[in-house]
């Protein structure tokens, strides 16, 4: 499920997709697509609407279009994937993972040291998996879709997805998987901040009412069987 606008990505935007896949596509778009997406008119699903990225998707999923499917992997459009994502799915489907993310390539822009490619490791369990490309296996989707549009900016819903994991489900960051985020962050003049600005929307006031909700004043993350605190998410 992929929240597209007006971009295209050349490695994931360009069809025809193989016809050997373990997956369908859904787009939701927020503005006009790209005259090369390939996705307008070659993806199963095609919507548009919601404010955000899981806001849409809260709109759109629903049980019976989840029925046939063992887990749904959440794209945004600046991401490069440099595998097959039938692979991944797989892997992750393998693995039991409840909830997982590529590791990110060394050049690329993202808010957790945790998240970035770890060579050594296969992948690394943990309790946080961030939001610009995550996997949800069903079981665990159907107990957290409810939270998807707790915050329209997106910040502080990793926080919550990591916090209702429980003993037997596992989340990890897939070092065997490896994407790029190249576009950086502009908290001050970027358009999707600009764009929640206009909504009157504050995305550290969001994450701050996620902590509330939990009762907590920050969010360590943490490594499975580690003791020490990796990083933690907190406001100011």
């Amino acid at each position: 499920m992929i929240r597209c606008g007006s971009n295209v990505r050349p490695s994931l935007f360009k069809g025809p997709l193989p016809a050997d896949r373990n997956f369908d596509v859904a787009v939701n778009y927020f503005a006009p697509p790209h005259p090369e997406d390939f996705f307008f008119e070659g993806a199963e699903t095609v919507v548009a609407g919601g404010l955000s990225k899981f806001h849409a998707a809260k709109q759109m999923l629903h049980a019976d279009l989840l029925h046939p499917y063992s887990g749904v992997y959440f794209l945004d459009d600046d991401i490069e994937l440099h595998f097959d994502p039938s692979a991944f799915l797989e892997y992750c489907g393998e693995k039991r993972f409840s909830l997982a993310q590529a590791a990110l390539s060394p050049p690329s822009d993202g808010a957790w040291r945790i998240t970035y490619l770890h060579p050594g490791f296969e992948y690394r369990l943990t309790n946080f998996v961030e939001v610009m490309a995550p996997f949800f296996s069903k079981d665990f989707l159907l107990t957290v879709v409810e939270s998807f549009d707790m915050s329209i900016s997106t910040y502080g819903l990793d926080v919550f997805w990591g916090s209702q994991l429980e003993e037997h489900q596992s989340a990890a960051i897939v070092d065997r998987f490896v994407m790029s985020h190249l576009k950086r962050r502009d908290l001050g003049g970027g358009a999707y901040y600009a764009y929640l600005q206009s909504m009157g929307i504050d995305c550290f006031a969001e994450m701050k009412q996620v902590l509330d909700r939990l009762g907590i004043d920050s969010y360590p993350i943490r490594l499975k069987g580690g003791v020490e605190i990796v990083e933690s998410v907190r406001v100011g």
